[in-house]
């Protein structure tokens, strides 16, 4: 009996490095990390902004009239969602008098070159400029977190550990070396998973967030086992169900008697 309390005890509670994010090798003071940022390509439902200038107000008015119509619902961070252009299932999106442009596969900076292809048949001596990005990071997370849901990050670039502490970080016996991403491409959906208590994770460029993103936190198995989390929640536990297990054998014993 006390020798499976304390196989208990060993394997069950939740070890530092477990729980450690960002982990090197022993002797290692510091590292330093090239990181390989991939330029996102727009996909079906993304949300773009775009705005463009000129010296002429009315054309400004014209063009812009989304972004006017939000502005004046005073709509806070919905803005974003209000003024910008949905990507169609198509890979389309409709411009104010520029109209359709197909946009599937292109980065930011393409299609900002598009537009203003597209605006030199209206203005001349690039006297219009546009300003094109993305409406946000949109990404969700579930699993073992404090605060699972949807979330938006309004920045063009975001990592992991950003979208994980606007959900409260993973819970104790969330398990941080299997965190599992499901991204999307134009060819279809793809499942991976990274390590976040190994340093090395920040040279991968997967690292870093995308739209439409879901990260899964998969719980550790100290959790389906139903036993504590800390070496003295496991010891406490185990103790007492070595004193009811006595309790029930003594009583046996006296019954037997």
């Amino acid at each position: 009996m006390l020798a499976s309390v304390a196989l208990m005890i060993c394997s069950s509670c939740v070890g530092k490095k477990k729980l450690t994010y960002l982990q090197t090798q022993e002797n290692t003071d510091s590292l330093t990390f090239h990181l390989e940022r991939t330029d996102y390509r727009l996909q079906v439902n993304d949300i773009v902004n775009v705005s463009i200038r000129s010296l002429n107000t009315e054309a400004n008015e014209l063009f812009n009239s989304a972004e006017a119509q939000a502005q004046n619902l005073n709509a806070g961070d919905i803005i974003f969602y209000l003024q910008g252009y949905s990507v169609d299932n198509q890979g389309n999106i409709t411009l104010p008098v520029l109209g359709e442009i197909n946009v599937l596969g292109l980065t930011i900076k393409h299609l900002k070159d598009s537009i203003d292809i597209k605006l030199s048949q209206y203005f001349q001596d690039n006297s219009a400029f546009s300003r094109v990005q993305l409406a946000g990071i949109r990404y969700s997370v579930v699993g073992d977190v404090e605060r699972p849901g949807k979330y938006v990050i309004y920045q063009n670039q975001a990592n992991v550990f950003d979208a994980l502490a606007l959900s409260g970080d993973i819970t104790f016996v969330g398990d941080r070396q299997n965190v599992q991403i499901i991204r999307q491409f134009p060819e279809g959906v793809k499942l991976f998973e990274i390590d976040l208590t190994d340093a090395n994770v920040i040279n991968d460029p997967r690292f870093f967030v995308q739209p439409n993103d879901i990260i899964n936190v998969k719980p550790l198995n100290v959790k389906s086992w139903g036993i504590g989390t800390t070496g003295w929640q496991t010891i406490t536990l185990g103790l007492s169900a070595l004193a009811s297990a006595l309790t029930i054998i003594f009583t046996l014993n006296n019954i037997s008697n």
